[in-house]
């Protein structure tokens, strides 16, 4: 059944706010790659009968609606729903429709609006925080404590109960501290037993997998081998790179390839190529069963859709989504969950 989205406004009898629209749903026709279209309930059009009207002529049988209305008020409670009705009387069984909520208050919405307020001329750090900068700390521990607290003023007081509460906090925290930006927090995703399977193989003296060697440099190799691991990275070893100009593969894809034995109940951690982390996804769906895998690989060709895969894959990772990700990021996690294991704080 082929399917649309109709993005719906409420519309402006100004012009310039209805083209906001239309860019949007630009944005969104990019990344959802599925036929997207603007609609406008008052002042604008296509209405959203002639948004449907469209739809219908190229064939799309199911349509879902989609208000940008923030909070559901009569619009979304009365007016869309008994426009939609009409619709639905109009085709019959030959048309779907469903109607999405309110955007309401989403955690999403919370950031932007937090995003814009940071932006702003003043900013919201507290004026003991600002005299502690311009100070310049040179004591590790001050340091750190200074960074938790201005990560945590950044994101918002509630921000780490509320999203990514316990150890999982912990991780993001250093995530953020690692390549400066609070807002590569709304990024992060953790499979529900991803910090207590990690914690727990690093603990038993688990092995750590790497894609590239800037990741196993990384790592806090201390910390890991007083847990009894090691770090491994096979992507410089001679025989890969003999194979991998062999086959024409990637020298990452070999390098796990090579690594396979190893990797039930290790640690991976890709910071840098997609193809790592599909070649390991390949494994997984063979049965191959790591404890953990920490997927960040970066770039514009493969890396968001390596780390979607990621997300729908029954182990435990943790991850980000988007084309962002890299070996800081891969080696932030990683460090984290050591400094768990060993007792002590992510950051």
């Amino acid at each position: 059944m082929k399917k649309g989205v109709l993005v719906l406004g409420h519309g402006s009898r100004r012009q310039a706010a209805n083209e906001e629209l239309i860019k949007l749903v630009e944005m969104v026709q990019a990344n959802l790659g599925v036929r997207t279209a603007p609609a406008y309930f008052q002042f604008a059009r296509p209405s959203l009968a002639d948004g449907v009207e469209s739809f219908v002529g190229e064939g799309i049988e199911e349509i879902i609606i989609v208000p940008t209305l923030l909070f559901p008020g009569v619009h979304l409670k009365e007016d869309i729903p008994q426009a939609l009705e009409e619709l639905k009387r109009q085709y019959g069984e030959r048309v779907r429709f469903h109607l999405t909520p309110a955007l309401g208050h989403d955690p999403r919405v919370a950031e932007i609006i937090m995003e814009r307020a940071r932006s702003a001329e003043n900013n919201l750090l507290q004026d003991s925080d600002q005299a502690a900068v311009r100070r310049a700390p040179r004591n590790p521990r001050e340091i750190t404590r200074l960074s938790r607290s201005l990560i945590e003023d950044a994101l918002g007081k509630n921000y780490f109960a509320e999203r990514f509460p316990g150890p999982a906090g912990e991780v993001v925290r250093r995530v953020v501290h690692a390549v400066g930006n609070p807002d590569i927090a709304a990024l992060m995703r953790f499979h529900p037993q991803a910090v207590a399977a990690g914690l727990a193989a690093l603990k038993e003296g688990a092995s750590l997998f790497t894609d590239v060697r800037m990741v196993k440099v990384g790592v806090n190799k201390t910390l890991l081998e007083e847990l009894g691991g090691e770090a491994v990275c096979l992507i410089a070893h001679h025989e890969v790179r003999a194979e991998a100009e062999a086959t024409g593969l990637t020298r990452a894809i070999v390098a796990v390839r090579s690594y396979r034995q190893s990797l039930p109940g290790s640690i991976v951690a890709i910071g840098n190529a997609p193809t790592a982390l599909e070649e390991v996804l390949d494994l997984v769906e063979q049965g191959v069963r790591p404890a953990l895998i920490i997927g960040a690989p970066v770039g514009f060709v493969g890396a968001a859709e390596s780390k979607a895969r990621l997300l729908g894959a029954d182990i435990p990772f943790i991850t980000l989504i988007g084309p962002q990700g890299g070996s800081s990021i891969a080696v932030a996690v990683v460090n984290a969950l050591l400094a768990l294991a060993s007792g002590g704080a992510g950051l």
